[in-house]
């Protein structure tokens, strides 16, 4: 169900995305027989960090995943999103997808909804800093 609409204000936030990071998941991601930072412990701690660390791309999906239920085909269809990894993801940790609309701009005849997004960790820490936008009806 889309929920973005011409109709949204300045300030609206997107409906968040919750995901509880595993290891399993991680390494499932990462593809099981390479061993590196996202992968095996012992490569993480050679590398000077406290265990592995998640892909960017998984904190990307779920960006993907919050924008997609917030606009829909729309999103599909030409949604932008540009991302910076600011921190990172380990093992145990939960990870929610936060947005909200910065500015609407006409497009035409349609409007396009700017908004920041990020991801953010369960202590508040974003990870994940950027911009997304898409066209709504």
């Amino acid at each position: 169900m889309t929920i973005a609409t011409e109709n949204l204000e300045v300030g609206q936030e997107l409906p968040p995305v919750r995901k509880e990071i595993s290891f399993e998941d991680m390494r499932l991601f990462s593809m099981w027989s390479n061993l590196n930072i996202h992968t095996d412990w012992e490569s993480a701690k050679k590398a000077g960090l406290p265990a592995p660390i998640a892909q960017g791309l998984m904190s990307h999906a779920y960006l993907s995943e919050m924008l997609t239920q917030f606009f829909g085909k729309n999103w599909l269809q030409g949604g932008t999103l540009s991302i910076k990894f600011i921190g990172y993801t380990l093992p145990g940790d939960v990870i929610t997808t936060r947005g909200i609309v910065r500015e609407k701009v006409a497009e035409g005849s349609a409007t396009r909804l700017n908004c920041d997004v990020w991801c953010e960790s369960l202590s508040g820490e974003k990870t994940v800093v950027g911009t997304a936008s898409a066209l709504v009806d």
